[in-house]
This record gives C-alpha cells, structure tokens and sequence, in this order.
C-alpha cells in the first residue's frame, strides 16, 4: 500500500498547523521526542560503554552526544554560572529536582564536572536501554523503599566517592517539585556527605517557567544552572545534620527565587507562586 507525496504534504502541513496552535500537542510531541531521542542514543552508546562498565568517564562520551541534540531539538539553552565551584576532589551535589528535565541540564553541563556519578531510584535502572546506560555510567541505584538496603548503598557510596575523588550528584528532595519553594530534605546526601566529610556542592536550576503540566504546556526555553559555594562538612558530626541541611536548603532556595525571578523576567513569564 503506497501513500501519495500529496497526502504526506497535507498531513505534514496539518500536523504543523496544530503543533503551533494547540500547547497540548506541543507538550505530548515534545515529551515523546525528549524521551524517544535519549532511548535511541542509549542504544548507540551501548557499545562504546559496555566495554568499561560502572565507568564514569561514559557519562561524558553520553554527554557530547546527547546534550547538544536535545537541546537543538527541544529549542533550549542551559546556562551554567559559576562552574569554578565544582569540587575536584570529591563532593556531594545537592540540586532541587523540578521535572524529568533536569537530566537535560545534568547531560548538557556533565563534561564541565567531569568525573561525577549520579544517584538514582531502583526503579530508573528498569527504563529500558536508557537504565541500562546509566548503570554502564556508573548511577548508583538505590531502593528507597527499602531502608536497610538505601543505607546500605549509601555507605558503599560514600566509600567511592571518597576513594574515587568523585562527585555524587544527588536530588535531596526525592522527588519532583515546583513553584517557589522546595520540597523538604531528605537526610541521605548529608549523611554521606559527614560520614565522607566531603563539602556539599549545591546546584539550583532555575524555575521551569516554560512547562506546565497541568495546562500541558512544554515549549522552548532557558534555565539557569547556578552553583553555589562549596559547604564544608571538615569535623562535623552526624548530630549537626540538621543544622548542615537547613543551611544548604535556605541558601538554594534563596538562589532559587533570584535566579527564578531573573530568567521569567528575561522571558516575559510569570513564576509559580
């Protein structure tokens, strides 16, 4: 069964029509692209990782691929600010964690950090070529669900990061969040990051003031990745870990809204409240 180059014309132009008009189709399309892209690309590199695998050093070939596609495809531009921040040898990276999207600023700014890990939920291992790529980049997968073997995993961590001279990238939040604020920490980088006595790199993306995903709204922007001042973790004691997390959280969440504020207006958009 053949399709004439005129219906493919016509469908093309209608297709072309509604991606412009209606948002929701924008949203739907371009989320089907971010993620149909790095599935493929994982593919690819499957390869080229395989034969040195839980090696950190992939990320970055991963990143020289991927970054610069899905940021030409989705219309995005990642700004990083203040990149002499990055610890070389060894620290915890503390980011607020807003949408699937932040892998986009991870990837595109991964050959700046270099030798980083990343640490992600079990269950991202199971995402098909995309986890099995991550696990050869050496993300270390814990079960959160599973407070036995979280800490576990956590130990073993903090013993690569130290031995390693490595970054650890973690989202304390745990989860998604939006708006002005952020969700409360939870106590694992920190943790690792007194028992490794390694500073805390925080890193603050910006607001997404270009997705809303409950108007279904995905369309090209900027973010701002601004890296604070290394917080030094030298003679503490798990009995501070509070104090030490209300200190990172408060100075992130006031680079937040700065940086929040400064990208929306740049872009004539509103922050969340």
């Amino acid at each position: 069964m053949f399709i004439s180059w005129d219906v493919l014309l016509v469908s093309t132009v209608v297709l072309a029509i509604i991606y412009e008009t209606q948002s929701w189709f924008r949203y739907y399309f371009r989320f089907t692209l971010y993620i149909s892209v790095v599935m493929l690309i994982s593919v690819f590199l499957i390869p080229v990782a395989i034969f040195r695998p839980g090696n950190v050093h992939n990320t970055v070939i991963v990143a020289y691929f991927l970054g610069p596609l899905l940021n030409a495809l989705l219309g995005m531009k990642v700004h990083l600010r203040n990149p002499e921040n990055f610890v070389n040898d060894g620290s915890i990276i503390c980011a607020n964690h807003q949408s699937c999207l932040d892998f986009l600023g991870m990837i595109t700014h991964w050959p700046t950090m270099e030798r980083c890990a990343a640490i992600a939920k079990k269950e991202v291992n199971y995402i098909g070529p995309f986890g099995f790529v991550a696990g050869l980049c050496g993300t270390i997968f814990i079960r959160r669900n599973k407070s036995h073997d979280s800490h576990s995993t956590m130990n073993e961590a903090a013993e690569k990061v130290k031995q390693k001279k490595l970054k650890l990238w973690i989202f304390p939040e745990g989860t998604r969040s939006g708006g002005r604020d952020m969700l409360p920490f939870k106590k694992g980088a920190f943790y690792i990051a007194i028992n490794s006595q390694l500073p805390i790199t925080p890193v603050v993306y910006s607001y997404y003031y270009f997705l809303d995903h409950k108007q279904k709204r995905f369309d090209p922007g900027e973010i701002i990745m601004t890296v604070l001042p290394p917080v030094s973790t030298k003679g503490m004691t798990i009995e501070q870990l509070p104090e030490l997390m209300e200190k990172v959280r408060a100075a992130m969440i006031e680079v937040y809204r700065t940086s929040s504020d400064e990208i929306c207006n740049a872009n004539n958009a509103q922050p969340s409240s």
